[in-house]
């Protein structure tokens, strides 16, 4: 059972407050170098569909966690993982094969290759960035659907900073506080973030289902309901992070330092279609740690007016427990799995102007992976073994030109990528099987005119690696994979408007050219006729297309409304496929906030709504959701200058959906809180 750390956290809370309190700016000036292509220096954004959310915007929509604010940008969905990670699809592209940035820097767990973004606190973001089909070539390779870049606050000039407290039903609460120093150049800017619960509320139209049990440990049934609906079984949660960032900054040079760390434990809700059970392994856990910490270094140096330098530098640990139990009442503990993982690595990064009309930028980025795996199993002790560590390194050398002629701006880049397997669950790779590299292009233009707006467009080859758990089978084996390509194409068009029911106005169309895909399947078990082995294989090719739209529109002084539409067609050609569909991909998404200020109330309250079409949620079983619907609903008060008061309806309508194979939504649920700001 989860402890609360309530007590902890207030004593945090209040040290970072313990400062004299002076009006101030809020401290959510964007920390810039962690904007490792901006928009001096390359002209991508201007060549592909990009999205940016604000922190502005993301408090409006009452998000607590990174996850909770990408949900609203088009063309993102975010569900819900078998080990109760929120992960994101970009166009129909999964989290692993999107690069994640925290601040110009990867973040993800060398593993499956992705993080839960529920572990990134939405009060250090100063806005995220989301670029799709043809994102920078500087950032490296494994951004085959894009980049989201969150970057992250930085201190100001004096001393401000907030409090946060919210409650809801459960036992849900939440308590945040930052602080931001600044003078004479040097800044400090510092958050800590709680929270828990202790369960998660289920709709009330939730229907139990029973769920397949493949039992090879105990005596359970092949099918028995493992939810039955009110509060949601092992739903229970806590986290607690941390983030410090502190650094100094003058007219030639800047030097920031940033320390966090990312602390969870949560029990593990069940999967309600389908659970397993082993002698050293069960769907029926909780994940008794689930940690990331690191420190990330960057620096920018001015050499001239023509030419400016500038580098990171990394070194990010995840700590990852895995308790497995013989049955859903968690009557014997069978094992302990445990990851320790860590990725450090380092980038530079040169920008040259080499003409009024032309500016190039280089980059070198390399990282090194070590993943490291042990398993202590409590009944069955022959299963258990000590870590084995696996390791790649991966480097990366590119180059990017902005040519501007008038109007026109062309962009061209390539990128040369190699990944190295060093070590191979503790043995020396074998040689000449050791690697992979390419070589990906990328080419737009844009071109603005002078009554109608902007027109792009861009082509691009991306590269994406394979993990290592696409590596090894359940029985330890080995696979060589090649890594997957796309092909991206984008055009577009995006204009501003006058008229008050039409502020502005983005349409892009996407298609996705993948092969080589890398994609789990199921082969017969040579030594159990009756199961299957999971073996991830390049099968063979992919297609993706659709179109994004955005508008902003001024109904009035007081109203606005945004509405964006996202149409996704995605198919799997590759031959013996299981199905033509991939999973957690929405065919049509449908996101509208309305927002209403009320002056003689002084109160903010805005309406979000977002409509989904055809998701699939498991391809053997073709289950699938037809459409989903979710409205939300915020209100905050103004009482002083300072203190504001707010309450979040989420999921008025208590639908009842699935947002991840064996994973129900949240039913609906409340927060009522209070911010202070000083």
């Amino acid at each position: 059972m989860i402890k609360t750390r309530n007590t902890k956290i207030a004593i945090i809370i209040s040290g970072l407050l313990s400062s004299q309190a002076v009006l101030a700016n809020e401290a959510n000036d964007v920390f810039s170098l962690g904007e490792i292509v901006v928009s001096e220096q390359t002209g991508v954004k201007d060549i592909a569909i990009n999205n940016t959310m604000t922190a502005e915007q993301i408090e409006l929509i009452g998000a607590k966690t990174a996850a909770d604010a990408l949900d609203y940008v088009p063309g993102v969905h975010v569900a819900q993982s078998s080990k109760g990670e929120k992960f994101l699809t970009i166009q129909g592209f999964e989290q692993d094969k999107v690069l994640i940035l925290l601040d110009g820097v990867p973040y993800y767990e060398t593993n499956y290759g992705q993080l839960d973004l529920n572990q990134i606190p939405a009060n250090i973001i100063a806005k995220i960035d989301v670029v799709k089909g043809a994102s920078s070539v500087l950032y490296g390779p494994n951004g085959m659907g894009g980049v989201v870049n969150i970057i992250t606050k930085k201190g100001q000039e004096g001393v401000s900073g907030d409090i946060n407290a919210s409650f809801g039903q459960m036992g849900q609460n939440h308590q945040a506080g930052s602080i931001s120093l600044g003078k004479n150049g040097f800044s400090l800017f510092a958050s800590v973030d709680h929270r828990g619960r202790d369960a998660m509320r289920m709709s009330n139209d939730f229907e139990p289902v029973l769920s397949d049990i493949k039992d090879k440990f105990g005596d359970l049934p092949k099918q028995m309901v493992v939810e039955d609906g009110g509060e949601r079984e092992n739903s229970a949660y806590e986290s607690t992070n941390i983030w410090v960032r502190g650094g100094y900054a003058n007219e030639s040079t800047e030097l920031f330092a940033s320390v966090f760390s990312l602390d969870s434990d949560r029990e593990l809700p069940y999967n309600t279609r389908y659970n397993k059970v082993f002698s050293d392994f069960s769907s029926f856990a909780d994940i008794s740690e689930y940690k990331d910490t690191g420190m990330d270094l960057s620096g920018l140096h001015r050499v001239n007016d023509w030419l400016t330098v500038r580098a990171l530098g990394y070194y990010h640990m995840h700590n990852d427990s895995y308790d497995s139990y013989d049955n859903p009442d968690k009557d014997l503990k069978l094992a302990t799995s445990s990851y320790s993982d860590y990725t450090a690595g380092g980038a530079l990064f040169t920008d040259m102007a080499l003409a009024d009309w032309n500016s190039l930028s280089l980059s070198v980025n390399y990282k090194n992976d070590v993943h490291k795996k042990k398993n202590v199993a409590y009944v069955d002790v022959d299963r258990s073994h000590g870590y084995e560590r696996s390791q790649l390194d991966t480097i990366s050398v590119a180059a990017e030109d902005t040519m501007t002629f008038g109007a026109l701006n062309v962009v061209a880049g390539v990128a040369w990528h190699k990944q190295t397997i060093v070590e191979d669950r503790g043995n020396d790779a074998t040689p000449g099987e050791d690697g992979s590299d390419t070589l990906d292009p990328m080419l737009g233009m844009s071109y603005t005119f002078d009554n109608a707006g902007l027109v792009y467009g861009s082509i691009a080859q991306k590269t994406r690696f394979a993990t290592f758990t696409e590596m090894f089978d359940d029985t330890g084996a080995r696979h060589d994979l090649k890594p997957e390509r796309n092909t991206s194409y984008t055009l577009g068009w995006k204009n501003d408007f006058s008229h008050s029911l039409l502020n502005s106005i983005d349409v892009g169309l996407f298609y996705h050219d993948i092969s080589d895909k890398i994609v789990e399947t199921y082969l017969p078990d040579p030594n159990d006729p009756g199961w299957d082995l999971e073996v991830y294989q390049n099968i063979g090719k992919s297609e993706f297309y659709g179109i994004e739209i955005s508008t902003l529109s001024q109904l009035t002084e007081n109203i606005s409304l945004s509405l964006d539409y996202t149409y996704t067609h995605a198919r799997n050609k590759s031959e013996n496929r299981d199905s033509d569909y991939f999973r957690d991909i929405p065919k049509d998404s449908v996101t509208a906030i309305v927002n209403w200020y009320q002056p003689w109330l002084d109160i903010d309250s805005n309406l979000r709504v977002r409509y989904r079409t055809d998701i699939l949620i498991d391809e053997r079983s073709q289950e699938w959701e037809s459409d989903t619907l979710t409205i939300d609903m915020g209100i905050k008060k103004a009482i002083t200058p300072q203190l504001s008061a707010y309450v979040n309806l989420n999921n008025l309508l208590d639908e009842s959906h699935y947002e991840g194979y064996g994973q129900p939504n949240e039913g609906r649920s409340y927060e009522v809180g209070v911010k202070y700001r000083f």
